[in-house]
């Protein structure tokens, strides 16, 4: 593949090893048969980014709500780690006009599609942290963080949030069950079930409905991010 110029610093990390950023902004669709090295960098850049940018936005919110329940932070990671949050990123850096894409998805407009944009952002982040920079990774996160907190409000509810969780894994929507009504009419206290296939995730209550079903949902982020490697099995049973 040709040498082609690309600016020193991007995402506010001075590369010092070019061949690494240059390989996290070469999508797969440039590339053929023929370059299985070049798809299998960047696919392992890209996979070394989703990582590092989940475990230093974790490192963020843990220390801006540093008394969160893990569902509310669950809630607040989604909206950082999404592939549209992602896309925004990319966009926000300038890494679309750098992305080298086939003329396929050139003409498709790939360089405004997210799915493209979110992958090329975590093979660059993937990039900076092999390049040494960590710090400006940490520091990026913080400032996606504390954007959020300055909003006031969480970025998602938490319902929509575990729908878009549950049809990307498992690719089915929660369905959610009420469980019990007690306490006096004035007072009453609602318990619902959420549930993804045939299994019972969580649950939660709430005051009416609504606030229920939106307290399963967040136990039920809680559970997945603290089980992933088990539930899937179970979703697919």
């Amino acid at each position: 593949m040709a040498a082609r110029s690309l600016p020193a610093i991007v995402c506010g990390h001075r590369f010092r090893d070019s061949t690494l950023l240059a390989a996290a902004l070469t999508h797969p669709s440039s590339t053929d048969a023929t370059e299985p090295e070049a798809r299998l960098r960047y696919q392992r850049l890209e996979f070394l980014g989703d990582a590092v940018w989940n475990l230093f936005v974790s490192e963020a919110l843990i220390s801006l709500w540093p008394t969160a329940p893990e569902g509310e932070l669950t809630v607040r990671r989604v909206g950082l780690v999404s592939a549209a949050a992602l896309a925004r990123m990319a966009t926000a850096h300038g890494l679309a006009p750098l992305i080298v894409l086939s003329r396929g998805e050139e003409s498709a407009g790939g360089r405004e599609r997210a799915s493209i944009l979110s992958s090329v952002f975590e093979a660059v982040i993937g990039a900076i942290y092999l390049d040494g920079g960590e710090e400006e990774i940490r520091r990026s996160a913080y400032d996606a963080c504390l954007a959020q907190l300055e909003g006031g409000e969480l970025a998602r509810d938490p319902k929509s949030v575990l729908q878009e969780v549950t049809q990307a894994r498992f690719h089915v929507a929660p369905r959610y069950r009420m469980i019990s009504r007690s306490g006096p009419p004035h007072a009453s206290v609602f318990e619902f079930e959420v549930r993804v296939g045939r299994s019972p995730i969580a649950r939660g209550r709430g005051p009416n409905k609504q606030d229920a079903a939106r307290a399963a949902a967040m136990a039920a982020l809680g559970t997945l991010v603290g089980s992933e490697s088990t539930t899937s099995s179970k979703m697919t049973g």
